[in-house]
């Protein structure tokens, strides 16, 4: 069984951190990846750098792999160095949409529809951030994900259940995998956790066995959303390719050759303790 993992780390791993992480050493990363044989990374985010001050290199770092826009602004700023491979995000949940885009939901699905025309749905990943519940407004209604992924589907073929504050269930996961393929969507997971992988495995366990092939890890475990509290770290890819290898699924992906970037994750680490 063919798994692809989707590297988040040198986007989602680092937008967080307390240094700015200089550019030079993230295009060593990305490569590093990609030398690894992660073949998809998010790259970066055309996010405004007043914003995420972590990302205002985005032009310099994007060297061809996919990239998160929020805005047209954000969009023609990825258009403009040539990237094709285009990733949005919206939320269930309202307070988090209006804390991490200023916007409410129908106003995201305005925004992205001034623009999203141009993309082909093949290269589009949905994110569906708090997919799993919030410290804001709780569990998700099945009705409301229904209608998340209804507007997923007008701008991509993948909708990522982002479980943003890792409090996921087996359940939840088997029922949105199921309502992802019902509409004729892809359904792809991104994990946050709270200091145990075990738990983020089992719900990629759960998803393997209810057609989700596409896994979202972080090098390192770096990560979590500045925007959200108590998001915790990205399952990490070394401990995702290990389980998964270890269930005989085809990543890709030799564990061995995760080092090099190990190496750069704790560097880099190390610098933004010395930067407190």
């Amino acid at each position: 069984m063919r798994v692809k993992i989707y590297e988040v780390g040198p986007r989602d791993g680092l937008q967080a951190l307390s240094h700015f992480v200089d550019t030079a050493t993230k295009i060593e990363l990305i490569n590093t990846l990609y030398n690894a044989g992660l073949n998809d990374i998010e790259e970066t985010s055309f996010a405004h750098p007043r914003l995420v001050p972590q990302m205002a290199d985005a032009e310099d770092v994007f060297s061809g792999g996919s990239v998160l826009v929020m805005n047209k602004r954000g969009y023609e700023r990825a258009k403009s160095v040539g990237a094709k491979k285009i990733n949005i995000v919206f939320s269930p949940c309202e307070e988090f949409n209006k804390r991490n885009l200023g916007k409410s939901r129908d106003e995201l699905y305005e925004e992205y529809s001034s623009f999203m025309d141009e993309v082909d749905k093949e290269d589009v990943r949905v994110y569906l951030s708090m997919a799993f519940g919030s410290p804001y407004g709780g569990a998700v209604n099945f009705d409301l994900m229904k209608e998340c992924i209804h507007d997923a589907k007008m701008f991509g073929n993948t909708v990522v259940f982002a479980d943003t504050v890792g409090v996921g269930s087996t359940e939840e996961v088997t029922m949105f995998a199921n309502m992802a393929l019902e509409m004729n969507m892809t359904p792809a997971l991104h994990l946050h956790h709270t200091g145990d992988e075990e738990r983020a495995i089992d719900l990629v366990y759960a998803g393997i066995n209810h057609g989700i092939r596409e896994f979202d890890s972080s090098i390192g475990g770096l990560g979590g959303c500045p925007f959200a509290e108590e998001s915790g770290a990205n399952l990490s890819t070394e401990t995702l390719a290990r389980y998964l290898n270890g269930w005989g699924c085809d990543t890709g992906i030799h564990q061995d050759d995760l080092i090099p970037a190990l190496r750069i994750v704790s560097d880099i680490r190390l610098k933004s303790v010395m930067a407190i």
